[in-house]
């Protein structure tokens, strides 16, 4: 899992920094991989299905679309068919102990930030979009912002109640963003509200990374 902040490719070794590596890491097409409850791959060039339980996941990337659709099925059912904005990276797929909630992260901007969020719930056959991110966004943005760039944002992993999630906020790791530079720390939310239960400085976050690895 961005978390530089970027689609945290998830999977790899952490960096010197709490940010986890960025999602266009792999450049090629047809990459996938999966670690305890998070999937990642690089969906531009190859299309690959992802199952979870009865549930299967993909992301139809096809050229002829401005923007990448996230798309989820039960047996034949589509549950959910959703765009990911301007997708330019890997996508990472991170589920909770419950099967029911997830988060989908993406870049609109390549390797180094443009990171993005989107967190759901399943109940039955209806997909809920959550608002986990907005809340957590705008306290890091008031305290750490690049003015050039903006901040990214990732989701790591989902706690043992299935409501909380870890988010992963960090600004652009580029220059030009000054004394902000890769900036990171760790937000803990209540995905249903968006309210913030923890707040981790970048050390209490890889902290947490360390001893919970994806």
């Amino acid at each position: 899992m961005p978390i530089h902040a970027a689609v945290f490719l998830l999977s790899g070794a952490l960096p010197v920094r709490a940010q986890l590596p960025a999602p266009a890491v792999f450049s090629d097409a047809g990459y996938a991989q999966c670690a305890h409850h998070t999937c990642t791959w690089l969906p531009l060039g190859a299309e690959h299905t992802f199952t979870r339980g009865n549930l299967s996941y993909t992301v139809d990337a096809t050229s002829d679309k401005i923007d990448a659709l996230f798309v989820l099925r039960r047996a034949d059912k589509e549950l959910l068919r959703t765009p990911l904005k301007e997708l330019s990276a890997s996508v990472s797929v991170v589920w909770a102990d419950d099967s029911r909630h997830f988060a989908v992260t993406w870049s609109d901007g390549g390797a180094i930030g443009g990171f993005c969020v989107r967190a759901f719930r399943i109940d039955g056959d209806t997909v809920t979009e959550l608002p986990a991110v907005s809340k957590a966004f705008e306290a890091f943005k008031a305290r750490h912002w690049c003015e050039t760039r903006g901040d990214n944002v990732q989701a790591y992993r989902w706690l043992p109640d299935s409501r909380q999630l870890v988010l992963v906020f960090s600004v652009y790791d580029t220059s030009d963003c000054g004394k902000e530079m890769g900036h990171t720390e760790g937000y803990v939310v209540d995905a249903a509200t968006g309210e913030i239960r923890q707040h981790w400085s970048e050390k209490q976050l890889n902290q947490y990374i360390r001893s919970h690895p994806e």
